[in-house]
Formats: structure tokens, C-alpha cells, sequence
């Protein structure tokens, strides 16, 4: 016996009761029978009339201020209160059994007529079933409470697995999801995960984010600010964009539901997930914790991922800064660091390096040079060839670079690159004669970058080298100052970027002469 296509919980307890001349009622008059399977039940049919309904529920409106365990039967029907936990399905219950006396008087006409029973026909059957009389009242009472009681522990089991299961599957999610909230990880795959895992948890047909306020610059501005996850993104919009932001989380109709992305009293986005695959698709708390779970992770991560990327703009702006430092010691060189943040990111890319390591290489092109700051400008605007004494100044910029920069954090990752970047493959170079693979990578990315940008650019004592002399010169040097195989990969790169910002170096030098 079901409703809907769900069995209802209380069905083992309605039919131990029935085995005893006795139904179970919602004590809710509005609340329709759920044990009406359509088969033929006189009994049921009496108790669950209209008019018994009606006084049901006057009995249950006793009992909130009535310590009696039995009330005074009436007409006939007595009404036994039967609370089960939480209101499991759907609400509270009575007991319902007639007695003998309702065989006495007008009592049975008046049902069966409620009922829509011939009363002849309802009297003779009640007759025949030996009802309750009143003097087994009590025995009556102590049974129903019995299996209230057996029926309430076998609901505890249930529910305490139910609460395990859904305990586990709060702690899969998040532990699914914290592996991915590290400082600096890409807001979109995060989000993508998280609405992903959201999805499979639930079991539910889609989830979707509706991002806003300061975070809504974490993500690709073309979304329009939402993300969603088994629904097209522009019913995604309509739901999420009309949607008023909830103070809490709540369940719309029954379908689906949302929760905010709230960080610190900051609103960061609503999350929502609908249409569950199983049972009649409706969400139930346990649905809605997963998803207030997974919004409060949202949060976390999103408010982090902004204050990192206000952290990381200020820091590129110091960065800037500092470039710009080193350019101005040398005019003839305005330009050079970027150029080889450039060439040395588009050979990183090539040779297969991570995103990380390609950002990482990329700032190590642009501060590779910073020990020069610490250079004689006489020494590094000089257009003759440099004496011996004034090379060896010139050699200790590496070290002088690695020195500035190894006291702050963020830098940690690019000080191999800016302190071997004059190492040569071979072991002759400098300032510690590394060779080999002893070299590490991002300094045999930017010796090759390095080169080739200094030979391809105007300096104070040379004009710039034809291309083909470039390559030329950058291939003979391939195994004794040059990473064969890195090179390999500078060779395959597309130059057009390179010769746009070498151009547009060159142009602005024009304009400062």
C-alpha cells in the first residue's frame, strides 16, 4: 500500500492494529487517509468517515491540554491518542475502534450514512465482529500503546540510519571538495567540482550558482554570472536572476532548493539543485543540508579566492614596479624583461610545464634581472667592451638578485630561475658553474630566452642580429650553453607576440628620445 509510488512508513503499524479491529487516523480532519488502497474495508470506512474525522480531530484538539491517557468514548467510537516521532508520515495518529454501543442507537446510521454504507448492511457486519466493549477499554489503551512504542524504536533504527548515511554522504562531499580549496586554485574549476559532486551526491537532475558582488569577477564575464551543472544555462538564469536571495536557506515548492552564499554578512551568490531522479523527485532536509554544506564551502572558497586576487593584483603591481625599477638603469634595455617573461612562458608552455609553472617562469623572466639595481650605471650604459674587472661586477647580479628577493614568500618559486639564469648546460657558466640537469629548469628557460632576446634587440654598443643569425647562433649553442631539448621547444614557438612587444619597446624608446 502506497502513496504516490513511496510505501509509507507507518504501514506495518497500520496493519497490526487492523489485525485488531482497529484504524489508524490522522488526527488532522483535512489530511487525507494514506492506508486507503481502494479495497473494501467497512471498519475503515466507518472510522474514517467524515463525521468520525471530525471527531477525531476534536479529540486530538483535547489532548494538547488533556493528561488522559483515554478519553470518555462518544457515540460509541473511542479516539486513542498515538503521537509517533516527528510526525512520521505526514502527521499525528489516533487510534480509532468502535465499541459495542455504537450497535445501540443512532450512532451507526449516522456513520454509515457519513460513510455512504447502507446502515443495515454496516450493522449486521459490526455485530457479527465482536466488537470492544467498554470494560476491555483499558486492555485496548495498553495495546495500541504497545506498538506505538515497538512501531517508535523500529522508527528510531530507521532514522538513525538514515542520519548515518546522510552524515557519510555530507563528509564524502566535503572531503571531496576541500581537496580543491587551496589558496590560488582556478575559482572555475572549483565551482565545476563542486556543482558536479552537488549533483551526484543529491542524485538530483541539476545544480546551478548564481554569482554576484565581488566574486562575480572570479569567473568568465561571457557566463553572465552563472554556472550551472545538467541544465542549460539560460533556464538556469531565469530561475536564479529572479530569484529573491533567501536571508536562509529554503525549499521552494517542493522540487528544488536554494541557499545563499553568504561569507561574513557579504553576499557572494545563491546555489540551488532541483529535481531529485528518485523516488517522486521532491528535496527533504537532508537535501537541504547537503546543499547548505555545500554553500557555506562556496563561500569559504570564493571570499578566499578574491581577497587572493586582490593580494596577487597587488602584488603584480609591485612587480611592475619594480621592473620598471630595473629598466630605467638602462634605457637601451627597456623592455628586456618583459620580452623574456614572454619568450620564457610561450617555452614553458611548449615544453608541457603546468599552468602553476608557467605563471611561476613567467614572473622569473621579469624580476630575472633585479640584481642589476645593484650594478654602476657607468658599468651597464657602457658602449665599449667591458674590462675584465667590470665583467666580474656585472657576474654577481644573479646572486645580488637572488639576495633581494628570498626574503619575500611569493617570490620563493622563481629564485632558481633568477640565480642560475647565466648557468651554461655545459658547467662553464656562472656565478656556481652548474651543469646539466643540476640547473634548475626555469633558469635553462630564460638562459635560452635571455639570449635570444639579447641578440635580437638594439643595445647601446650593437644593432640588433637578423633573425636567422639568432637561431643560427642559439642552434650551435645547443648542448654546451643550451638545454638541447628546451631549445627544441623555443624553435617551435610562434614569434609574432614576441616581435609586436619588441616593436612596441622600440617605438616607445623613440618617442622618450
Amino acid at each position: 500500500m502506497t502513496t504516490g509510488t513511496t510505501t509509507h512508513p507507518l504501514l506495518e503499524l497500520h496493519r497490526a492494529l487492523r489485525e485488531a479491529d482497529v484504524v489508524l487516523v490522522p488526527t488532522d480532519a483535512t489530511v487525507p487517509d494514506p492506508f486507503n488502497d481502494g479495497r473494501a474495508d467497512l471498519l475503515r470506512d466507518l472510522c474514517t468517515s467524515p463525521i468520525a474525522r471530525n471527531l477525531v480531530a476534536r479529540a486530538a484538539a483535547r489532548w494538547a491540554v488533556s493528561s488522559d491517557e483515554v478519553l470518555e468514548p462518544r457515540f460509541g467510537l473511542v479516539c486513542l491518542p498515538l503521537p509517533i516521532r516527528r510526525g512520521m508520515g505526514g502527521g499525528r495518529f489516533a487510534a480509532v475502534a468502535l465499541l459495542a454501543d455504537v450497535l445501540q442507537g443512532e450512532t451507526i446510521e449516522q456513520l454509515a450514512h457519513s460513510a455512504r454504507i447502507d446502515a443495515r448492511i454496516a450493522r449486521s457486519i459490526i455485530a457479527s465482529s465482536s466488537p470492544w466493549d467498554r470494560a476491555s477499554l483499558r486492555r485496548l489503551a495498553r495495546l495500541t500503546a504497545s506498538l506505538a512504542r515497538s512501531e517508535n524504536e523500529r522508527i528510531a533504527g530507521v532514522e538513525a540510519g538514515t542520519q548515518l548515511s546522510a552524515a557519510w554522504e555530507e563528509l564524502h562531499l566535503l572531503h571531496s571538495l576541500s581537496g580543491d580549496m587551496t589558496v590560488g586554485a582556478a575559482p572555475m574549476r572549483f565551482i565545476t567540482r563542486t556543482l558536479s559532486e552537488l549533483r551526484q551526491t543529491l542524485g538530483c537532475r541539476w545544480t546551478a550558482l548564481r554569482v554576484s558582488g565581488g566574486a562575480e569577477q572570479l569567473i568568465d564575464p561571457s557566463l553572465g554570472g552563472i554556472v550551472a551543472d545538467g541544465i542549460e544555462p539560460g533556464a538556469a538564469r531565469r530561475m536564479l536572476v529572479e530569484s529573491i536571495e533567501p536571508v536562509r536557506a529554503l525549499v521552494v515548492g517542493s522540487d528544488r532548493v536554494l541557499a545563499p552564499v553568504r561569507r561574513d554578512d557579504k553576499s557572494l551568490g545563491l546555489l540551488a539543485a532541483g529535481d531529485r531522479l528518485t523516488g517522486d523527485g521532491a528535496m527533504s532536509n537532508w537535501e537541504r543540508t547537503l546543499v547548505e554544506t555545500a554553500a557555506g564551502h562556496l563561500a569559504v572558497f570564493l571570499d578566499n579566492a578574491r581577497l587572493y586576487r586582490d593580494l596577487d593584483a597587488m602584488f603584480m603591481g609591485s612587480l611592475s614596479a619594480l621592473v620598471s625599477a630595473i629598466d630605467a638603469k638602462d634605457p637601451y634595455t627597456r623592455g628586456h624583461s618583459q620580452r623574456v617573461a614572454l619568450v620564457s612562458r610561450q617555452i614553458a608552455e611548449a615544453a608541457g610545464l603546468s599552468a602553476d609553472e608557467q605563471k611561476h617562469i613567467h614572473i622569473a623572466g621579469l624580476v630575472h634581472d633585479v640584481g642589476k639595481i645593484g650594478m654602476p650605471e657607468a658599468i651597464l650604459r657602457k658602449q665599449d667592451r667591458l674590462t675584465d674587472e667590470e665583467f666580474a661586477i656585472v657576474k654577481q647580479h644573479p646572486e645580488i638578485g637572488y639576495r633581494i628577493l628570498r626574503d619575500i614568500p611569493q617570490f620563493a618559486p622563481v629564485l632558481g630561475g633568477v640565480r642560475y639564469h647565466h648557468e651554461k648546460f655545459d658547467g662553464t657558466g656562472y656565478p656556481h658553474r652548474l651543469a646539466g640537469m643540476d640547473i634548475p629548469v626555469f633558469a635553462r628557460v630564460i638562459a635560452i630566452a635571455d639570449s635570444f632576446d639579447a641578440m635580437s634587440s638594439t643595445r647601446t654598443y650593437r644593432a640588433a642580429k637578423p633573425r636567422a643569425d639568432v637561431l643560427a647562433e642559439l642552434t650551435r649553442c645547443s648542448g654546451t650553453q643550451f638545454d638541447p631539448k628546451l631549445l627544441a621547444h623555443f624553435l617551435s614557438i610562434d614569434l609574432r607576440s614576441y616581435d609586436a612587444l619588441n616593436a612596441a619597446h622600440a617605438a616607445s624608446f623613440k618617442d622618450a628620445a
